[in-house]
């Protein structure tokens, strides 16, 4: 039987390697060009990962993506989901390639297309027109292009703190601006606190932000500022907008918080269609996680097949 899967982050890889034991044809879709997800930029230590002390994320995946890439798994790279159908089979994927419009038929979908950082529109186009604007934290260019700058922060939680310390340690200055009270754990904001190079604010929203030559001008009602860099750190929204190409019929239940609805199998409420990974309500989002939760939807669908609750 033919899974496709939706995603070739570290959940997504998980499900096609472990469909393979379980007898199954994994045929995985992906967006970008490369294996890995969003990990692959993630230079900081994986402290999730028991045995791999110290490795980071970029790391962790980079070794899992090179054990993919020899598996006899089908990955089509550079391909979007434009439709989803059913029939009397299963499933039928309507795909835009490189090659042009292709049809994959499945008698069952994992989706693992994880999560993206969150920003308002704002933010969004900004980033579009300045490399200075970087939204998340998964961004090789905060440890590889900032040095000496001024730099806001924008975000109260432990990735916003986190990193005004790894930037404070390299030789910037940040102020870290939260719109409410800072939610980050006590550890954090007790060594930004020492240090002289981070300044917090509290209900900190600017009115106003626009590029001012290379750097970026932010206006608050009490003050105007110009920095080098802008991180947003608002956190991360599941990446469930694959679902809209999706009949209606065949949608998954969301969650107050927007994730994709699963059982402990990592079943939705759609026959044949499960998901893995953060696009679900995790406890503890983390790549041993994904990889888990991964291997448990290409369980069930053994199970679900054996069982007739799937067709062939």
């Amino acid at each position: 039987m033919i899974v496709a899967i939706i995603g070739a982050g570290p959940a997504g890889m998980s499900c096609a390697n472990a469909c393979l034991s379980f007898g199954l044809t994994p045929v995985v879709i992906e967006r970008g060009d490369h294996a890995g997800g969003a990990q692959r930029t993630n230079f900081h230590p994986n402290l999730w990962m028991l045995g791999a002390p110290g490795e980071s994320g970029e790391a962790i995946t980079g070794r899992m993506a090179a054990h993919y890439t020899t598996l006899p798994v089908t990955t089509r790279y550079r391909t979007r989901v434009a439709a989803v159908t059913g029939d009397a089979e299963g499933f039928v994927l309507a795909l835009d390639t490189p090659d042009g419009a292709e049809t994959l038929r499945a008698g069952a979908i994992v989706l693992a297309t994880g999560m993206r950082a969150h920003a308002t529109a704002e933010l969004r186009r900004l980033a579009e027109v300045s490399p200075r604007v970087i939204i998340g934290p998964l961004s090789l260019a905060i440890r590889d292009d900032i040095h000496g700058a001024e730099v806001l922060i924008l975000g109260g939680g432990d990735n916003a703190l986190d990193h005004a310390l790894f930037l404070a340690e390299r030789g910037n200055r940040g102020l870290v601006c939260a719109r409410g009270a800072f939610s980050a754990r006590a550890g954090f904001l007790a060594s930004c606190r020492q240090r002289p190079e981070i300044e917090l604010r509290e209900g900190c929203v600017p009115r106003g932000m626009m590029l001012a030559g290379e750097r970026i001008r932010v206006v608050w009602p009490e003050e105007t500022r110009d920095f080098d860099w802008l991180l947003v750190m608002y956190g991360y929204r599941p990446n469930t907008g694959i679902i809209e190409c999706f009949a209606p019929d065949l949608r998954p239940a969301l969650t107050a918080g927007g994730h994709v609805e699963v059982d402990a199998w990592q079943r939705t409420r759609i026959p044949g269609l499960y998901a893995a990974g953060d696009i679900t309500d995790s406890p503890q989002p983390s790549i041993p996680t994904a990889i888990a939760q991964g291997l448990a939807a290409a369980r069930a669908i053994e199970r679900d097949r054996q069982a007739g609750r799937i067709g062939d």
